[in-house]
C-alpha cells in the first residue's frame, strides 16, 4: 500500500518549486524519508493550518512513519479544508482498510468515484470493499483485550477458541523475542477457502495473509492442530511488524515470521538445498509475490535462515537492529553499527544455506503469506 500511496503522490505534489513552499515534503514522501516530510509539512501548516495539500503531505508523512491514527486525522481534516481533493479521499481510504476500518475505507473510496468517475481500479476495489463488509456483517466475534477473533457461526467456534488462545500465547513469545509488544488490537478473521480466495486474491499455495488483518482459511484446521498454531503464529509475527517495525523489507519480515513460528524446519531446509541456486538479495522480496509455490517456498527457507542468522549474531541486540532497519538504516550500515560486518553475515547465510544433510520434505506444503 505504501509503494502505492507513494506513486500517486508524484501526481498529487505540485510541481512549481516557487509556488510551493511544500514541495520538499513531497519530494521527501517520494523517497520514503517519512521524518523529513513530516517535518516540513509541519513547517507548512505553522502558517497555513487549513492547506489541504499539507494536511494531507501530513497525512502520509504520518503513514510512513507507522502513526497511522495521526495520518487518519490529517487525512480528515485535509478534506474538511478541501472536500474534493480526491488523491486525499484516495490515501484515507488505503490507510483506513489497513486499519480495519471498512466503513470509513467505503466512504472514502465513494467520494473518489463520485470526484473522479472512470477509474475502473477504484471501482472495482470499492466493489470488493462493500462485498467484504457485508461477509462480515454475518460474522460472530470474540474479543479479547488484545485481540478479536472473527469467525463464522457455532461450526467455527471451537477453532476460534483455538485461534484466540494461540494470539495470547504468540503475543508473550513473540513479543519477548522481538522487544515488541503491539498497542492496537490485533484482529483475525477465519474464512472458508472460497471466502479467503475471494477476498485476498492470494495464490493457491497460500496458506494465509496478512494485510493489517490475519486473514486464515480454516476448513479441517483442527484435524491438523499444530498446523493451525503455526499459521496463525506467522501471521501474528506479521501484525507486530506491521505495528512495530513497519519499515523492513520484506524478506526480512517473512523470515522473522517464519524463524518466529513453532514447528521443525529441518524440511523447509531441505527444500532450499535442493534448489538450483540461492535467490539474490535484490530480487528475495519480489520472489514472495510468485504464483509459484515452489519459487516461494524457496524465498521463505532462504529468508528463514537470514533472519535466523541475523538474530543468533545479534542477540539482545537485535530489536534495537530492527529498530534501525525500520528507520531507514540500510542493513548494512546497521550490522556495523553492532561490530559485525555484512560480509561475514552473508558468508554464513550461504554456508547454512548449503550445509548439512537432506531431511524428508514435511508434508505441510503450504505456507502463510
Amino acid at each position: 500500500m505504501i509503494a502505492l500511496i507513494l506513486t500517486l503522490a508524484l501526481a498529487a505534489s505540485p510541481q512549481d518549486t516557487q509556488a510551493d513552499p511544500g514541495r520538499a515534503g513531497w519530494e521527501a514522501i517520494q523517497r520514503g524519508e517519512g521524518e523529513k516530510a513530516a517535518s516540513a509539512f509541519r513547517a507548512q501548516l505553522a502558517s497555513s493550518p487549513n492547506d489541504a495539500r499539507a494536511l494531507t503531505g501530513a497525512g502520509i508523512a504520518a503513514h510512513l512513519n507507522a502513526r497511522d491514527d495521526q495520518a487518519v486525522s490529517y487525512l480528515k481534516k485535509a478534506l474538511q479544508a478541501d472536500p474534493e481533493f480526491v488523491y486525499a479521499s484516495y490515501a484515507l481510504g488505503q490507510i483506513a482498510y489497513a486499519q480495519g476500518d471498512l466503513d470509513l475505507a467505503i466512504k472514502s473510496y465513494e467520494r473518489v468515484v463520485k470526484l473522479s468517475p472512470g477509474n475502473a481500479s477504484i471501482y472495482q476495489q470499492l466493489e470488493a470493499w462493500k462485498k467484504e463488509a457485508a461477509l462480515h456483517d454475518t460474522f460472530a466475534a470474540r474479543p479479547t483485550a488484545r485481540f478479536t477473533v472473527m469467525f463464522e457461526g457455532t461450526a467455527q467456534q471451537a477453532i476460534a477458541t483455538r485461534v484466540s488462545n494461540v494470539l495470547e500465547n504468540a503475543y508473550a513469545r513473540v513479543g519477548k523475542a522481538l522487544n515488541a509488544y503491539p498497542p492496537e488490537t490485533v484482529t483475525a478473521i477465519l474464512y472458508t477457502g472460497q471466502q479467503f480466495r475471494d477476498i485476498t486474491k492470494s495464490p493457491d499455495w497460500a496458506a494465509a495473509a496478512y494485510d493489517g488483518r490475519i486473514r486464515i482459511p480454516v476448513l479441517g484446521a483442527l484435524k491438523d492442530p499444530a498446523e493451525l498454531d503455526r499459521v496463525v503464529t506467522h501471521e501474528f509475527v506479521h501484525a507486530v511488524i506491521h505495528q512495530m517495525y513497519p519499515r523492513l523489507p520484506g524478506w526480512l519480515n517473512e523470515g522473522l515470521a517464519t524463524y518466529l513460528e513453532p514447528g521443525d524446519h529441518t524440511w523447509l531446509m531441505t527444500r532450499l538445498r535442493s534448489a538450483d541456486g540461492m535467490i539474490p538479495l535484490s530480487r528475495l522480496t519480489e520472489a514472495f509475490h510468485t504464483m509459484d509455490g515452489g519459487d516461494a517456498l524457496v524465498a521463505y527457507a532462504q529468508s528463514y535462515v537470514g533472519a535466523r542468522v541475523l538474530s543468533e549474531r545479534l542477540g539482545a541486540n537485535f530489536p534495537v537492529f530492527l529498530q534501525y532497519v525500520s528507520n531507514g538504516t540500510a542493513i548494512d550500515q546497521a550490522l556495523m553499527l553492532f561490530n559485525i560486518t555484512p560480509a561475514d553475515v552473508e558468508r554464513e547465510w550461504t554456508r547454512r544455506a548449503r550445509s548439512s544433510s537432506r531431511l524428508p520434505d514435511s508434508p505441510i506444503g503450504r505456507f502463510p503469506d
